[in-house]
């Protein structure tokens, strides 16, 4: 017998719903993300660093940070945002 009144109902879990993602995100390192955008793996370092790319940090280093991470969306945005049209390129 439980000790106090409704203690068993204490032990039920519940499911929240709200902040469920509906698929996981992948993550590139600098290195993929420089063979996505044809670029040199210190040039995603310098748009990370301007705030053009947005990437995590999950560690230090003394020459540059290891451990970034950059959300395959950026990358897909910061491309979508970088498309010309062919009258920009004449110009």
């Amino acid at each position: 017998m439980p000790i106090y009144p409704g203690a068993a109902m204490r032990h039920e879990t519940q499911r929240a719903t709200e902040n469920v993602a509906s698929a996981p995100t992948k993550f590139l390192n600098a290195a993929e993300v420089a063979i996505h955008l044809g670029v040199s793996r210190s040039t995603v370092y310098n748009l990370i660093a301007s705030g053009r790319l947005t990437a995590h940090c999950n560690g230090g280093g003394k020459i540059r940070p290891r451990g970034i991470r950059v959300p395959e969306s950026a990358v897909t945005e910061y491309l979508a945002g970088s498309l010309v049209t062919p009258s920009e390129v004449a110009a």
